[in-house]
């Protein structure tokens, strides 16, 4: 059994680790492949997770770049089914654990040698859990972000950024900015 520990600690810590793989290609289309897993633990709980995200990229011209792609994320080991409500008994399960699908298209036009434009639009759907809820929450968002740059000399860019969020459940902002504790009842 101890000479199998360290070959099982490898083969633990090289599931965790995440990939990444591009084609070697010199034409317009580029190829490129993300995956990985990882494992969070806190609020007495922990997660694995295991996502996989392809993208494309293509150069029209020397000027023009166009990326798009998707990502998937996913729990690996399921999370149990807890009965709803310390009340009256309900046999209807709360959904756990984490499943969502992101999918993206942006561009970048290289006016000159000082000035570019770019712009993205991105949507997001699925469910979610924090390690500090009992549950999961619904994820629906569309997002556009876009702007501009201009170089002045070597040590002076303006950059102009815009980003519009349009989230349907309202669940990213208090995800991003709100104090997990909030949700914690046992805090």
């Amino acid at each position: 059994m101890k000479r199998k520990a360290p070959i099982l600690l490898a083969l633990l810590l090289a599931a965790t680790c995440p990939l990444w793989a591009q084609e070697a290609d010199t034409s317009r289309w580029q190829m490129h492949l993300a995956t990985g897993t990882s494992v969070a633990s806190g609020y007495g709980r922990t997660q694995t997770l295991s996502w996989v995200a392809p993208s494309f990229e293509l150069h029209p011209t020397s000027r023009l770049t166009v990326n798009t792609g998707f990502a998937a994320v996913g729990s690996l080991m399921p999370t149990d089914f807890k009965l709803q409500g310390y009340g009256v008994r309900s046999l209807a399960p709360l959904r756990t654990g984490t499943r969502a699908t992101a999918l993206w298209a942006e561009a970048e036009y290289k006016v000159n040698d000082r000035l570019w434009f770019w712009g993205a639009v991105a949507h997001i759907g699925g469910y979610m859990q924090p390690l500090w809820l009992n549950q999961s929450l619904p994820l629906q968002a569309t997002a556009f972000s876009g702007g501009f740059g201009y170089r002045f000399n070597e040590s002076n860019t303006l950059e102009m950024h815009i980003n519009i969020v349009h989230d349907n459940y309202g669940t990213l902002m208090p995800l991003l900015y709100d104090d997990p504790f909030h949700y914690n009842k046992f805090f």
